[in-house]
């Protein structure tokens, strides 16, 4: 039977017969074994490599998001840090909200409304003897605090008669032995540590339409006008136990726009039962009012100075009670501070200069 010629060739060997001749033999090779043995070969090789790479494969698909993950997370770090640090010199840290806008001079929000420095916008300031009231420098009296919460601001809220606000202190005061960090205040004048009342005709000491401790920095029919710095603020200053809390009211008479009653009551943590009150200004020179108070007033303006008012402090309707005045004429000039001390039921009045 004939071998295909692509399968098999002939090839001659030389070999010796037993006779010890040598003579060419003709053999057969079986080329196409030969060449499947050496494919066979390189399919094992090519398999093995594919293997190789298959497992190469899989580990870089385990290593490499691990290694990814650390450099993400190194990413991160820095750029958190760089970050923070950007923040810290150059971001605001304070959230304002109009009308307090940030002051990258002084780190803090001001109110551009009533604030003289930074009237209508940061670093606008108002000349000598002028103020800023909603935003424009104005020759009437302005707000002294520079730093303050508002309870009430006739420049963003309008005009406002016979109204209580709630207000929750940063820290508790106490007068008359009532400690609190919740007070009430009116438009007429009335600071109170419990209920409270919007009655605007005042009455002498004690009075029975207030049933807790009242404060009556300057009792009368007052109101804020609209689009002025009129209004009621307060403003926490220094550090524990060594704190100043200061409430600002600032407004006219009713029906009298141009009367101005500008006054500040002073409560200190560290000395408790006792107020200070500071007027600035009062056009009737409080004979129109009731003065009395457990605390420490500032009366910077009181047009009338204290003609038709109330001014004092009393511990329920009953009493105790301390009265400065009710509706004494010149009971009050600008530039007056009367602290009174419900401890030993006792006022003093010296005057100061503004």
């Amino acid at each position: 039977m004939d071998t295909p010629a692509n399968e098999n060739e002939k090839i001659w060997m030389k070999v010796k017969s037993s006779s010890g001749i040598e003579e060419l033999v003709p053999r057969l090779v079986d080329v196409q074994s030969a060449k499947n043995s050496k494919n066979r070969l390189k399919y094992r090789c090519c398999l093995l490599f594919l293997l190789l790479l298959l497992i190469g494969l899989i580990l870089l698909a385990i290593l490499l998001p691990i290694y990814l993950l650390k450099h993400k997370t190194s990413i991160t770090i820095n750029n958190s840090t760089t970050s923070s640090s950007s923040i810290t010199t150059a971001t605001p840290q304070i959230t304002c909200i109009y009308p307090n806008v940030y002051n990258n001079l002084t780190k803090t929000c001001v109110n551009i409304l009533i604030d003289s420095n930074n009237c209508g916008q940061i670093n606008n300031k108002c000349s000598l003897n002028m103020s800023c009231s909603a935003g424009i420098c104005v020759d009437v009296p302005g707000i002294l605090l520079n730093n303050s919460k508002t309870i009430f601001s006739s420049s963003v809220n309008g005009s406002a008669d016979d109204q209580m606000f709630n207000v929750t202190l940063p820290w508790p005061i106490t007068i008359y032995n009532r400690t609190t960090n919740i007070v009430i205040v009116t438009t007429d004048g009335v600071l109170c540590l419990d209920a409270c009342s919007t009655i605007y005709t005042e009455t002498n000491l004690p009075s029975n339409v207030f049933p807790g401790v009242t404060i009556f920095p300057y009792w009368d029919d007052l109101y804020i006008y609209s689009n002025t710095s009129q209004g009621i603020y307060y403003q926490s200053d220094g550090n524990n136990p060594n704190r100043l809390l200061t409430f600002e009211f600032y407004m006219s008479h009713y029906q009298l726009p141009r009367e101005y009653y500008h006054f500040q009551v002073l409560f200190f943590e560290n000395s408790s039962n006792i107020v200070q009150v500071k007027y600035f200004q009062v056009s009737d020179r409080g004979s129109t009012c009731t003065i009395g108070v457990q605390a420490s007033i500032k009366y910077f303006q009181v047009s009338d100075r204290g003609s038709t008012c109330t001014i004092g402090v009393q511990a329920s309707s009953t009493g105790p009670f301390i009265s400065y005045s009710y509706d004494q004429e010149n009971s009050i000039d600008p530039n007056t501070s009367i602290i009174f001390n419900t401890n030993l039921g006792t006022f003093n009045k010296t005057s100061f200069e503004s």
